[in-house]
């Protein structure tokens, strides 16, 4: 510990000590030289009236005077000391530090302060001395940890950074020492708006600051995320400035991805609602040309007009498939809903998979352990069995096409269970389910090119030469797969093959459904028609005239209302059209219902949009056929609903 043998207060001491005595001695000798004076006037004033008093006025005058001056004599000598006791070596000391004077010659001038000041400095020295091991020992602490830590001194370069700059920045420590503040990005712009925002913090006096930023490295590019503590001291000025960097390139590309899928969701959305009203229209003028087909093939025998409507038929229904797989684009169209075994659905579907491949193509069926039907791991889900087969055999039939040019040409698919996690339910919020089948479908093709990758399910996007395809595969396959309330994921990139990547919702219900076919007739059954289009309307009715009804027809909602309050004795059943301007066949349907709460009803439309918003659908006695639809499907519905509102 630094100090000297005389502490200040013993310097004041003296100093006040010596002062007094002369302060005294001045009093003694003043009282001394006017004492005879002030005698003879006191004496003078008690024998005589006439005193003089400005004599006396001025001797004490005189004397107050004096005592004054000899106050200010004091102070200014108390001063002197201060002066030369404390603030004159201290200043000597300022002045020897800043000027980087020998430390014999600052030793000396701190062995000339007083005891106090040398323990303030001491104090100080020390604070210094902890402040300097704990900067040294804070990067000993923060080696544990998988930030880089560094730290600065004067705005401008690296004080010093810790080992992790190897790690996470993939460059040497050593490197970053007095080095200008990220020179190691290589980018001026970056750096140069990194300097500007951090002094720009510094101006507002800002105690911390964040930055993001991309940083090339090698053929990588890796993000950061970086937060300052800025520390100034007494005076208001930075001290020191302390840095911690971390690699967010994990994070930050999980975020892309999700702000990509969520693009892609949207974008799919909005086409799919332009898709499916397309659709619609499509398929009420493909069910007014099929119940006029079906009246001239009623009317005729030529052999020759048969085959020309047989030739219309298949038109009909080769254009019905495409609009069905528009509609499963949009997630509208009608399906079959029954319990589907993957596993022995998979193992079915082999030899249908093996015919459709080429020759040298090797297709591999991979069963995961688990997936025993004895177990609780029944991989069981819900969907339309024919139009999943039409997704697998629609994925096998691009990637065999994918294989076309390799030399070992390979198709491998793969079946287990998959339970979802957190990360994954945050990547596809769209998953109805945690409990998951996942279906993974391989080839080692050519691969898709990342720029093609968000566009391979979009309704007639297709990268086939002209004549070779609709480009509606894949979209099909994107919607009915959302509309089982699953998900498809691609995983490629050119050269390296494609994984299709499909998560359907697993169940433990299994069930049987049944169809009929045969055409059903009916026995003079009154059946009102309500649709607005005028021939798909008029086709009905003479198709169900034929079939042994009476029809009534109606081209709106209301209509329908007033000619079912005239008939509503008559009306044993009601062909509903859901969408039609104005009043919607919904909302006709519940004032009808008004009327004559148990009317039977089949809902028609070119798309099934009122899952699960309409409940009337799905009430006693209603039934909801898709257009274009069969005239056996219609004559079994038709049975169906008057069998049921007979036995009610």
């Amino acid at each position: 510990m630094r100090h000297t043998n005389q502490t200040l207060k013993q310097n004041l001491t003296t100093a006040l000590f010596l002062w007094g005595i002369c302060f005294l001695v001045s009093v003694a000798v003043l009282f001394f030289l006017f004492s005879n004076s002030i005698e003879s006037y006191i004496i003078e004033m008690v024998r005589s009236d006439n005193f003089n008093q400005t004599t006396l006025s001025t001797t004490l005058g005189w004397i107050a005077v004096f005592i004054l001056t000899l106050l200010l004599i004091t102070a200014k000598g108390l001063h002197h000391s201060l002066n030369r006791q404390l603030i004159e070596p201290v200043e000597a000391l300022r002045h020897a530090i800043e000027s980087q004077s020998p430390e014999a010659d600052i030793q000396r001038l701190i062995n000339s302060l007083p005891y106090e000041t040398s323990r303030i400095l001491s104090a100080h020295d020390q604070l210094q001395s902890s402040h300097d091991n704990l900067k040294g020992r804070m990067f000993d602490m923060m080696e544990l940890l998988p930030a880089c830590i560094w730290w600065s001194d004067n705005v401008r370069t690296y004080g010093d950074i810790s080992s992790k700059a190897e790690s996470v920045l993939h460059l040497p420590a050593h490197t970053f020492k007095e080095q200008p503040l990220w020179a190691w990005t290589n980018s001026k712009s970056l750096q140069s708006s990194n300097l500007r925002q951090l002094q720009q913090a510094i101006d507002n006096k800002q105690e911390s600051i964040g930055f993001a930023y991309q940083v090339q490295t090698g053929e990588t590019m890796h993000w950061y995320g970086e937060s300052l503590i800025i520390c100034y001291n007494s005076a208001g000025k930075i001290d020191t400035i302390y840095g911690t960097i971390n690699d967010i390139s994990t994070r930050k590309n999980r975020q892309i991805d999700q702000d990509k899928q969520l693009e892609l969701t949207h974008r799919m959305d909005t086409t799919a609602t332009l898709v499916g009203g397309i659709a619609h229209e499509f398929n009420n003028a493909l069910a007014g040309m099929n119940g006029n087909v079906f009246l001239i093939k009623q009317s005729t025998a030529d052999k020759e007009t048969l085959q020309r409507i047989a030739r219309i038929e298949h038109l009909i229904e080769r254009t019905a498939f495409m609009i069905d797989r528009m509609l499963a684009f949009a997630r509208k169209s009608r399906t079959v809903d029954e319990p589907i075994d993957l596993a022995k659905f998979c193992n079915s579907l082999q030899s249908t998979i093996l015919q459709s491949l080429a020759p040298r193509a090797q297709f591999n069926l991979l069963l995961d352990d688990n997936l025993s039907i004895d177990d609780a791991h029944h991989p069981v889900i819900r969907g339309d069995q024919k139009k999943l087969q039409e997704v697998i055999l629609q994925l096998i039939l691009n990637a065999n096409d994918a294989i076309e040019h390799v030399a070992k040409p390979r198709i491998n698919m793969a079946l287990k269970n998959y339970k979802a996690d957190e990360l994954f339910l945050r990547k596809y919020p769209q998953v109805s389910s945690r409990h998951l089948i996942h279906i993974q479908l391989y080839d080692n093709g050519a691969g898709v090119p990342e720029a093609l990758q968000q566009r391979i399910f979009e309704p007639f996007f297709t990268t086939r030469r002209i004549g070779e395809g609709t480009g509606l595969g894949l979209s099909m396959v994107y919607g009915y797969i959302k509309q089982m309330g699953g998900i498809i994921d691609l995983q490629s990139s050119s050269g390296d093959g494609t994984t299709f990547h499909i998560y359907l919702p697993r169940i433990t219900a299994p069930q049987e459904f049944k169809q009929k076919t045969s055409l059903l007739h009916g026995h003079g059954e009154t059946i009102m028609v309500v649709d607005d289009d005028l021939v798909f309307r008029e086709s009905t009715c003479e198709v169900l005239t034929r079939m042994g009804y009476n029809t009534i027809g109606a081209g709106s909602g209301k209509a329908a209302i007033e000619l079912f309050t005239q008939h509503h004795d008559k009306v044993q059943l009601i062909l509903m059209d859901i969408l039609m301007p104005g009043m919607t066949g919904i909302q006709s349907s519940r004032r009808i219902r008004q009327i004559k709460p148990d009317t039977p009803m089949i809902y028609l439309t070119a798309y099934d949009r009122t899952q699960p918003l309409e409940p009337e659908v799905y009430e006693d006695h209603c039934e909801l056929i898709n257009k274009p639809f069969r005239i056996s499907a219609l004559s079994h519905a038709i049975q169906k609903v008057l069998t049921q509102s007979v036995k009610h």
